[in-house]
């Protein structure tokens, strides 16, 4: 007895097929991606002082900057984990200080303080910029840039994303030597 002689689909049939598994597939990806899809984060400078800061005779700056900056999470289901977070201090395009932080988990929606002390760098600062930062302190104060640069995962449940480099430049921050007391927060631009 022969066997029933099968029909092939015709092409239209095919392209059909294709494109519906196309669309289903671009359905799934746009529906993980709107209920996965993180806020941006926010970081500001909450408070700056300086210690001990003072000029060697070589041009060397000595002393510290005591930094707190504020993590912003406003993502509902992701956690944050930062592995580790470095913070620069700048001052007239040169580098005159930087920290290191500990990594945390940040849970969703929430805001968590971070205290750095960022010592000052080794060796001679330019003479240009020695000299603009005696003349701006002998006013009380001095305006530095602080730049942080971390290390993150977002986390959802147990799902883990990839690594990301959370950049934050927060321009402006004035560092008051009468009144340490005072601060205005600074808010930074935070590129991922």
């Amino acid at each position: 007895m022969a066997e029933p002689r099968r029909t092939r689909p015709s092409p239209g049939k095919c392209v059909a097929a294709t494109l519906g598994v196309v669309l289903v597939v671009v359905f799934i990806v746009l529906m993980i991606w709107l209920f996965l899809h993180p806020s941006k984060l926010h970081f500001s400078v909450d408070h700056a002082a300086a210690t001990g800061f003072n000029f060697t005779a070589s041009g060397a700056l000595t002393g510290a900057f005591n930094l707190t900056l504020r993590s912003y999470n406003w993502n509902e289901r992701a956690k944050i984990y930062y592995k580790s977070m470095e913070v620069g201090v700048w001052y007239d395009g040169a580098y005159v200080a930087g920290g290191h932080a500990p990594g945390f988990l940040q849970p969703p929606e929430n805001e968590t303080r971070v205290d750095v002390a960022a010592l000052a760098a080794p060796g001679p600062l330019p003479s240009d910029v020695e000299e603009a930062a005696k003349r701006e302190r002998t006013g009380g104060k001095l305006t530095v840039d602080v730049h942080v640069r971390a290390k993150a995962r977002f986390r959802y449940g147990v799902v883990s994303t990839r690594r990301y480099t959370v950049r934050a430049s927060c321009p402006g921050v004035v560092v008051d030597f009468d009144e340490p007391t005072t601060f205005h927060r600074v808010y930074c631009h935070v590129h991922i």
